[in-house]
């Protein structure tokens, strides 16, 4: 009966222990882990067990001095920080990392993990230009972004505002890298943008080029009948050949024209008969 009870009392201890440590530790949660230059970020840190009336305190990187903090009210003490609070001493561009931890009276609870935010900034805008504006699938383009300032590290080129391409800022672009992932379609239309990183030790976006027009040609298939008829109402005196995708249409001298299709080309395969007169 005395062990029963020891192991009891020992299962007890351990429990309470866990409670203990568990709860001396607050959690930090973010909205997100990057936000524009300008911008505002939500930030909650959580408190384990009811200590209302103490104060929650948010900390950036390794200082000890809360730059900002707020009586509980409740489990959860929620901030709304502005990028610039967030980067304090920091330029734009820069990865912070923040804590949270609470106080009642003389008690100071353990520190929360640390989370990272990055606050991005932008830079002026490049001059996009391009080589030609309508392709084939299998023909290429230059396309060039233009940075306004310089040593930039690379660009990224947007088709319709999707990225689909970074590295040199001039390079040249097939009509199958541009039209990927796209349906076939006789003619494909494209708006195209370009951004640079101008410091690759900061995190640094520029706004968007000025936009430029492509358009990438497909293949057409054309499904005509097997049989077409054509009825002459007047005298055709000379040949006259017209270039269609599918084939060749021949008008002659006569009456009716019999053209068949024979493996999508078009060929005479009936004399006129001459019934003007």
């Amino acid at each position: 009966m005395d062990l029963i009870l020891l192991l009891t009392l020992s299962l007890c201890c351990h429990a309470a222990a866990g409670r203990y440590v568990w709860s001396d530790k607050p959690k930090i949660i973010l909205d997100s882990h990057e936000i524009e230059d300008g911008e505002s970020l939500n930030v909650s840190c959580t408190l384990p067990v009811d200590y209302l009336g103490g104060s929650c305190r948010l900390f950036r990187g390794q200082n000890k001095v809360a730059f900002r903090s707020m009586t509980a009210t409740s489990y959860v003490c929620d901030f709304c920080l502005s990028s610039g609070e967030l980067l304090g001493t920091h330029e734009v561009g820069s990865t912070v990392s923040i804590y949270c931890d609470y106080t009642l009276q003389e008690f100071v609870s353990k520190s929360s993990d640390r989370s990272s935010v990055t606050v991005w900034g932008t830079g002026p805008s490049p001059t996009l230009s391009i080589s030609r504006c309508i392709i084939s699938r299998r023909e290429s383009i230059e396309v060039t972004c233009t940075p306004p300032v310089d040593f930039v590290d690379k660009c990224h080129f947007y088709k319709n505002g999707y990225s689909f391409k970074w590295g040199p800022c001039r390079r040249n672009l097939t009509g199958e890298e541009i039209a990927i992932w796209e349906r076939p379609s006789p003619l494909l239309s494209f708006n195209l943008t370009c951004t640079y990183d101008p410091d690759m030790h900061r995190s640094i976006r520029s706004r968007h080029s000025n936009q430029r027009q492509l358009s990438v040609a497909g293949k057409i298939r054309v499904k005509l009948p097997p049989l077409l008829t054509v009825r002459c109402q007047g005298i055709i005196t000379r040949l006259e050949r017209l270039e269609m995708t599918a084939g060749l249409i021949v008008g002659a001298n006569g009456g009716n024209i019999t053209i068949m299709m024979t493996n999508s080309s078009l060929g005479l395969t009936a004399a006129t008969r001459n019934s003007m007169k």
